[in-house]
């Protein structure tokens, strides 16, 4: 178990959490009407539900490694308001926030082909619409993954890794590196094509699915997107990776799926001022061939502070997407 996580076991924790909550309740004339009850707790975060005379209330706290996303959620939202989750409160240093009840997200509802479709619109019309707002996510902390860099990322990740003793948790022998590394080729045409194309960089989600979408109240209201906990500033289709991967799930189909096509077109739509849906489509395959440095960048970030024991449990997280970015089928 992290260290953090022990924290957000112990009565202290919770005392000064409450009394956070208390006194962001009371800057809105909210007055909360019962204890917080826990709702889940990952290495990622811990989260409660709040009941309040003003409806739920719901409080995350963030480990070390992701203090970025509350800061980067209240900006993020202060720029598009009506399509990500405003909080009410953020303490940054702390790495806690308190946002509104919307409802149920899509993974609570049936699935269907139509959720998927409404619900990665709604990711490419955000992504669309933060495209100018590179300074200011940067200034609230996001980091910058730019293809033009993911090549020497990848090869100081396995430098990094193979350079670390056998028995480390994150190290890998030099052979596995040097395997890995014939990968660098095919990584490096990847980038290339997305700097050639059209689409700028912008919020790549990192983890997009229907968890991360409030169901919509009525067909004109947008879906509402949470959790920035793993984004990045980066090629925005690199987001497509795990909505694909669901959605092959979902329906238990490959990837080209007529259903899953029509949801990745509808993503694309939201970039139509770039170019079509069908000129756009050439850049997802290079887009998904990048998109698990973005995962090991996060799973590495989030691993920093962590004692061995969580480092011995959670250390193929970060070394999976180095091996599935070293297969050779682009």
């Amino acid at each position: 178990m992290a260290q953090w996580i022990k924290t957000w076991t112990e009565d202290g924790w919770r005392a000064e959490v409450l009394s956070w909550v208390d006194m962001a309740c009371e800057a809105y004339s909210i007055k909360r009407i019962g204890a917080p009850q826990s709702a889940s707790s990952s290495i990622r975060a811990t989260h409660l539900r709040v009941p309040t005379d003003a409806g739920l209330l719901f409080f995350k706290a963030v480990a070390p490694g992701q203090l970025f996303e509350p800061p980067v959620t209240a900006a993020a939202a202060s720029l598009v308001p009506e399509r990500l989750v405003m909080p009410l409160a953020i303490d940054p240093d702390r790495g806690w926030m308190l946002s509104p009840d919307y409802g149920a997200t899509l993974d609570e509802l049936a699935t269907t082909p139509a959720l998927w479709v409404r619900a990665l619109g709604a990711l490419g019309q955000l992504q669309r619409e933060l495209v100018p707002c590179e300074e200011a996510l940067f200034d609230a902390g996001l980091q910058i993954l730019d293809p033009a860099w993911i090549p020497e990322e990848f090869n100081n990740a396995l430098t990094l890794h193979a350079s670390l003793p056998a028995e480390h948790p994150l190290g890998i022998p030099a052979r596995d590196a040097d395997h890995a590394f014939a990968a660098l080729k095919d990584i490096e045409e990847a980038c290339a094509q997305l700097i050639a194309g059209p689409i700028p960089l912008s919020l790549e989600h990192g983890s997009f699915d229907r968890r991360r979408v409030f169901a919509p109240t009525d067909e004109s209201t947008a879906p509402r997107i949470l959790n920035l906990g793993d984004a990045h500033w980066a090629h925005p289709f690199a987001s497509l990776a795990r909505p694909i991967e669901r959605m092959r799930i979902d329906f238990r189909a490959q990837a080209d799926d007529p259903r899953i096509i029509a949801a990745i077109g509808a993503y694309l739509a939201a970039w139509g001022d770039y170019g079509s849906p069908d000129e756009l489509y050439a850049l997802v395959a290079p887009a998904l061939r990048i998109s698990p440095l973005h995962t090991h960048e996060t799973w590495l970030q989030l691993l920093a502070e962590a004692d061995e024991p969580a480092l011995l449990r959670w250390a193929p997280k970060v070394l999976e997407p180095l091996a599935e970015l070293a297969a050779t089928t682009a």
